[in-house]
């Protein structure tokens, strides 16, 4: 007797240890097939509106005139500005970007971005850096600033606005083999992670300046918050336990 319920105790094991794989396996398909929601071009920087504000289309024609764009060297389209005041002065951050077509789908696609941080001394704009990103013709298909994953505020409290910004190009199969640049600015400095997104394991590739593991930690948590959205969202696909590699202080995260 004792036999008999030992062995309905193990069917009984067995059968919800299999249920239990198939309802994983059903979640993770099920994922799988929800279709992968586009970077909307014009989705705002997040923001600290305590240090920073997005400027209207009027007060961009206002400030940035065909002759300041000339003395700027800005040759694109501008598309938004975003003004912010802090302990550093007046700052703004200028992006721009150059259509390349618009394909059979009516999608409109980009060749090039470029991105200025200036500042605003005595009326008078100045580059304190500046940020260019071009497809690969060969490969891929887009550019643009990843908004949604940037961020402009002051990120450890020493009221200085920090900003993080984002571009990604993607290529034939968009997202699934996209390349994404993140930089973060810091006192004056920019450093950068760059990645390279593949479906097969060997061909992903993400390389991080080793200066970012001397940012301070709310920042480098900040980005890493990111990361994992990229991740949530399947806008990115870092190599496998990728944020214990980084923990670790990995120059490069590959499989």
């Amino acid at each position: 007797m004792n036999k008999f319920i030992l062995l309905i105790i193990l069917l009984t094991l067995i059968s919800c240890g299999k249920q239990s794989k198939n309802n994983t396996d059903q979640q993770a398909g099920k994922h799988d097939s929800i279709p992968v929601v586009p970077i909307q071009k014009h989705y705002p920087i997040p923001l600290d509106s305590q240090f920073v504000s997005k400027l209207s289309k009027k007060e961009i024609v206002s400030i940035f005139t065909r002759r300041k764009q000339n003395q700027l060297g800005i040759s694109n389209t501008i598309y938004q500005v975003y003004s912010y005041k802090d302990e550093s002065g007046e700052n703004y951050l200028v992006l721009t970007d150059h259509i390349k077509e618009i394909n059979e789908k009516k999608d409109t696609l980009y060749d090039n971005v470029y991105a200025l941080n200036l500042t605003n001394k005595n009326n008078q704009l100045k580059k304190k850096s500046t940020v260019k990103g071009e497809i690969d013709m060969d490969w891929e298909t887009s550019i643009g600033f990843w908004n949604k994953y940037s961020e402009l505020s002051d990120l450890n409290n020493d009221g200085v606005v920090d900003p993080i910004l984002v571009y990604g190009a993607t290529g034939q199969n968009m997202y699934a083999d996209s390349r994404i640049k993140i930089m973060v600015y810091y006192q004056g400095k920019r450093v950068s992670i760059k990645h390279q997104n593949s479906e097969i394991d060997d061909g992903r590739l993400t390389k991080i300046n080793k200066k970012f593991y001397y940012l301070p930690i709310s920042i480098q948590e900040a980005v890493k918050e990111k990361m994992k959205l990229m991740t949530e969202n399947r806008h990115a696909l870092f190599s496998k336990d990728w944020e214990n590699k980084m923990k670790n202080k990995a120059a490069r995260l590959e499989d």
